[in-house]
């Protein structure tokens, strides 16, 4: 009976993340419906950037609170793949500088772009998770939050990627992990059925889940808005005044490299 209960939580729990506002944001649907320009996914690229390159200190964080060495297992054999070994062995990181390059990116001058709040605050809300969340909840965030998500957030991206032009070698960031998070989101939930058996567990596994999607669509409204100004730069002040005048350039990649 326990472990029926883990199974059908778990299908109830994907399906809630399927239906996610996050998921189904609607700039991803203009992303599937909409032409968008190489200068747009440049602008798209360097917001989405930060998120890929800090990828791998959440689940290395979560790794080393896992109660149990089979719990390790799991998450390290994410951690593999993120690190270059499905993929030629380059890092995730790497992939997407690659694609960052064929946006017009030039060198590393996607580390002086100003990034909207919900970017930094999607960072610091995972490491936040990792690091001071139950395990679970952690679980939860990087399981269902991200390796349910990915392989149904990223088609509608890839179709306008390939609409603007962009070769199969050039987004291969893209194609690789709508393949690759297929197998880390079953492999992760081998883990979160052990663990859910009790009431609290599901609890903190959902939790965590719908703590990063909301940071999630957070974060698409924020690289909506980037667009916006890349493409409307004369009313950015009139978009400030609706935000209370608040200045979201704020923070650039290379200000989160530094020490704290």
């Amino acid at each position: 009976m326990i472990a029926l209960a883990a199974k059908q939580f778990l299908r109830d729990l994907r399906a809630e993340v399927e239906t996610h506002p996050a998921v189904n944001h609607p700039l991803l649907a203009r992303l599937a419906h909409v032409p968008f320009t190489r200068e747009d996914y440049k602008v798209f690229g360097c917001q989405h950037y930060p998120l890929v390159g800090r990828f791998t200190s959440y689940l290395e964080r979560l790794l080393v609170r896992a109660p149990d060495v089979e719990a390790k297992s799991w998450i390290a054999k994410v951690l593999v793949d993120e690190y270059g070994e499905g993929s030629g062995g380059k890092d995730h990181a790497q992939l997407y500088r690659e694609f960052l390059a064929a946006t017009g990116v030039i060198g590393e001058a996607f580390l002086d772009v100003p990034l909207h709040p919900a970017v930094t605050g999607f960072i610091a809300e995972h490491l936040r998770i990792c690091e001071h969340e139950p395990f679970l909840v952690g679980l939860g965030a990087l399981g269902p939050g991200h390796e349910w998500s990915i392989p149904r957030m990223f088609p509608p991206i890839v179709t306008g990627l390939r609409r603007a032009g962009f070769t199969e070698e050039e987004i291969v960031y893209f194609t690789l992990h709508m393949e690759q998070d297929i197998d880390h989101g079953a492999w992760l939930e081998i883990a979160l059925e052990r663990f859910a058996t009790t009431r609290q567990a599901r609890e903190e596994i959902r939790r965590g889940a719908l703590l990063s999607l909301a940071a999630r669509r957070d974060f698409f409204s924020g690289v909506q808005e980037q667009i916006v100004r890349w493409r409307q730069p004369h009313n950015t002040h009139l978009r400030a005044q609706a935000r209370g005048g608040r200045d979201d350039r704020v923070q650039t990649l290379r200000d989160l490299a530094r020490p704290a």
